[in-house]
This record gives structure tokens, C-alpha cells and sequence, in this order.
């Protein structure tokens, strides 16, 4: 690919142009898409600060998010440790029944086997 358009493809654009009713020299730009071999240091300059403003903007921009991230994971952790201790303690209180009428059960049992 050339950085600018080659001439020889001009009569035939102009040609094309023609037949769809535009004039490729007034209705079309030329563009030459060439890189200068050097920017001047102004211009170098100008380009390092708008490249460094992008990425502090975006490293911003990413922080704001992480913490908005953290925020909801904390948030829904928090909730779900909740819930979850929530819907246990029921189960753990009647485990605790539980295991205190098997205790007093097992002492009957022992005190009933002394006797005999």
C-alpha cells in the first residue's frame, strides 16, 4: 500500500467520477496518508502530553471502576455471609436441641444402667 494515491489511477477515477455525475477534481481530496520522517519538538511535545493526559484519564477511569467493583463484591459478600448465617442458626439451634435431649437421653441411659 502507498501513502498517497498513485497517478496512474487518476484518468480512470476521473473517468468513473464522471459517469455517476461528479467532478473527481472539485468533489474529491486527495489525501497523502505519509508519516513526516520527524515532528518538530513543539509538535512531539504536544503529542506527549495529549498521549499522557489519555492514560492518566483512563488509569482513572479504571481505578473508579475497580473501586465501584470492590464496593459491590463487599456489599454482596457481606449479604451473603448474612443470609447464610441467617439460614444456619435456625439448623444450628436445633442441633443444639438436638444434641442436649441425645445428651439427656445418653445420661438416662447411664444412670439406668448403674442401677440395674
Amino acid at each position: 500500500r502507498d501513502a498517497a494515491l498513485p497517478q496512474s489511477l487518476l484518468p480512470r477515477l476521473r473517468t468513473a467520477a464522471q459517469t455517476v455525475g461528479f467532478d473527481f477534481d472539485r468533489d474529491f481530496t486527495l489525501t497523502d496518508n505519509s508519516c513526516p520522517s520527524e515532528l518538530s519538538s513543539s509538535e512531539s511535545l504536544l503529542l506527549k502530553e495529549k498521549f499522557a493526559g489519555k492514560v492518566i484519564l483512563q488509569t482513572e477511569q479504571q481505578l473508579q471502576a475497580q473501586a465501584t467493583r470492590f464496593r459491590g463484591n463487599a456489599a454482596n459478600s457481606v449479604k451473603a455471609q448474612k443470609l447464610f448465617f441467617d439460614q444456619r442458626s435456625e439448623q444450628a439451634q436445633k442441633a443444639f436441641v438436638q444434641l442436649e435431649q441425645n445428651v439427656q437421653d445418653f445420661e438416662k441411659e447411664v444412670v439406668e444402667g448403674r442401677s440395674k
